[in-house]
């Protein structure tokens, strides 16, 4: 065991080194930092807020440290790590070229090319993007940025109106609560039995995927949470033409944006919602996650 996360001592001997990433790795940086640990950051030059060491060179960094923690999603392009603050391009594979096996590594949601490029340097990671646990608390930003964009990009209150979601994992499942107790009326797609079931037995309308098109077109806000086109063109023109659709499903989403660009139906993708929304909250949950892997791996 490397350290005990019920300790304030905990982890306290070990050199944390975070790169890249958003607002929600810069507060993690902060959390560490102010509660004691020995941390730095790689790829944060631009933040004006962050209160760890930025070190420029990344052999430097990566050399002193014991445990890289790095970004979710880990990249947005192919081979560079995801780094907002940062003027600089961290190529992937330079990266994992100066890592040793003696170093833990913790990243969040890393694409194909980066586990490809992790098989090749024999390097061992936790993706703790992973972690159910940290799915589920992660769950919480995602759905009150969901209801704010709902309240903030519609002219009129999610009381009243006719809210359909799609998809009945953990997003589906907060959202649908949430969205009832503002008093909307509720529907949730679902393809399990009994998650159509659970949905109707919390007093919400369960829609079989197959029944899609009966009732679409009566919505006024569309939540879609399912990593699939859903809603393609045959559904999209179904869509009342001031209904609002929210995709929060990760790239490239469930939705044909062109055609619904040409409907001229009002569709956001939104993207990384706890960074934005709630960046210390979620950087709170990664670092328990972490503490709590370091435990185990």
């Amino acid at each position: 065991m490397l350290c005990d996360v019920d300790s304030s001592e905990g982890c306290k001997n070990l050199n944390f080194l975070i790169i890249g990433g958003d607002d929600r790795l810069v507060e993690l940086a902060n959390i560490f930092f102010g509660k004691g640990y020995q941390v730095r950051v790689h790829g944060m030059e631009k933040a004006a807020n962050c209160q760890a060491e930025n070190v420029k060179s990344l052999d430097e960094a990566v050399e002193k440290c014991d445990v890289i923690i790095g970004p979710i999603p880990f990249s947005k392009e192919a081979n560079q790590v995801n780094s907002s603050y940062s003027e600089e391009t961290i190529e992937i594979e330079n990266l994992f070229g100066k890592i040793t096996q003696d170093k833990k590594l913790y990243f969040g949601a890393m694409n194909k090319n980066a586990r490809e490029l992790a098989e090749k340097y024999n390097i061992k990671y936790t993706d703790y993007h992973h972690d159910e646990s940290y799915q589920i608390l992660n769950t919480i930003p995602t759905v009150e940025g969901a209801i704010a964009l709902m309240v903030s990009e519609t002219e009129y209150t999610v009381f009243g109106r006719n809210v359909l979601i799609l998809g009945y994992g953990r997003i589906g499942k907060l959202l649908s609560e949430y969205s009832k107790s503002l008093g909307a009326k509720v529907y949730v797609e679902a393809r399990k039995d009994e998650d159509l079931t659970w949905i109707r037995t919390r007093g919400m309308n369960a829609v079989n995927l197959k029944d899609l098109p009966d009732c679409i077109g009566n919505m006024d806000i569309i939540v879609n949470t399912v990593p699939a086109v859903l809603l393609d063109g045959s559904k999209l023109d179904l869509i009342k033409k001031d209904a609002l659709i929210l995709d929060l499903a990760s790239l490239p989403g469930g939705v044909d944006y062109s055609f619904a660009k040409e409907k001229g139906i009002k569709t956001i993708h939104a993207l990384g919602i706890p960074g934005k929304i709630a960046a210390k909250s979620a950087a709170e949950y990664i670092f328990d996650t972490v503490l709590k892997r370091l435990n185990v791996d």
